[in-house]
């Protein structure tokens, strides 16, 4: 059995499944080639907003990490070619590095272990195992690092662990691991490739006309996990109703029952805009009293999805209803 690994994977489709993000797609495929030459990726870090697909790409990328190994079939060892494993940790359940080491770098990093880890919502690291990883993920020609804790060294080679981090907040990652890091975005989905994952999550179900792009799309906020689950809601709204043909009145049933709002507004949020509507330009420490949220939780939450969706803006004065929004307020797309 030989160290190198085999090169056909890029002669298939790396990426079944994935609706769009071509760019990151690209990269990722940029990178599985160098593995499959030189056994190393660098590190990633995958940046997106929640439900845009960071987890399901670093997966599928991980399945591409492929290696020889030796497999038992009949009392038999065979070379197989099977992917790296693969693990993956919420950052948010790592409490401080003595659970670091002990529950991750000691069973899953020594011993000759190749593996692929991702560290999801790295944001919330430790302020100390942030420390260890400027250390464990450190580039080099080398390609290896040993990491020291209480007396004991582990070794760290670039040939055998791949490290993936992914994150909802760049900003709150610590600079110096973000040197350390090859940085992915992740693009926005379009209404036909929102409308791509739908459909693939959706069985045998068929669509009337344009009724998926044109009115269920707008819905999804641009989000590949909200496609996901607006997909079992149709299902299951199908399914109740015994409907092979999923059509317009079959939605605005949907759209009543479930209280599905216009561009996929929360309630909250159509609250916001209708108090710009009646008062025209507002304060935002106004608006915290109208909606009893404190201006911090307005702005990193309620406008976020308005400003993406050009529905507010503000001025020197406050804040204050776009063209566009009080046009879909005249049309009475928008209501109170």
């Amino acid at each position: 059995m030989t160290n190198t690994t085999t090169t056909t994977t890029t002669k298939i489709d790396l990426f079944p499944n994935v609706v769009g993000q071509y760019p990151a797609k690209r990269k990722f495929e940029f990178y599985i080639k160098g593995f499959e030459r030189t056994g190393i990726v660098p590190n990633i870090l995958l940046t997106a907003p929640k439900g845009a697909g960071k987890t399901m790409l670093a997966r599928a990328f991980a399945r591409n990490l492929v290696i020889e190994d030796v497999e038992e079939i009949d009392d038999v060892l065979h070379d197989v070619i099977v992917p790296k494993r693969y693990f993956e940790f919420n950052c948010a359940t790592i409490k401080n590095l003595r659970q670091f080491v002990e529950q991750i770098m000691v069973p899953y990093m020594q011993g000759g272990s190749k593996a692929t880890f991702l560290f999801d919502e790295c944001h919330m690291l430790p302020k100390d195992v942030t420390m260890a990883l400027l250390t464990i993920t450190n580039p080099n020609k080398n390609n290896f690092n040993t990491f020291s804790y209480e007396g004991s060294d582990i070794d760290i080679d670039f040939r055998k662990l791949t490290f993936i981090f992914a994150t909802t907040e760049p900003q709150d990652v610590f600079h110096a691991l973000i040197d350390r890091m090859k940085k992915i975005d992740l693009d926005d989905y379009s209404y036909d490739e929102l409308a791509q994952i739908l459909m693939l999550n959706t069985d045998k179900i068929k669509f009337s006309g344009d009724i998926v792009v044109k009115h269920i799309a707008p819905t999804l906020r641009g989000n590949g996990r909200s496609a996901q689950m607006m997909a079992t809601d149709i299902v299951s709204h199908c399914v109740q109703n015994n409907i092979k043909t999923f059509k317009l009145k079959d939605w605005n049933v949907m759209c009543k029952v479930l209280d599905i709002l216009p561009y996929g507004l929360e309630k909250l949020e159509l609250r916001y805009l209708n108090i710009l509507r009646r008062n025209g330009c507002i304060r935002l420490y106004n608006l915290a009293a109208k909606l009893q949220m404190t201006r911090s939780a307005i702005q990193s939450n309620t406008e976020v999805y308005l400003q993406k969706l050009n529905l507010i803006e503000a001025t020197a004065h406050g804040r204050q209803l776009t063209v566009k929004a009080k046009e879909l307020f005249e049309k009475k797309i928008l209501t109170s």
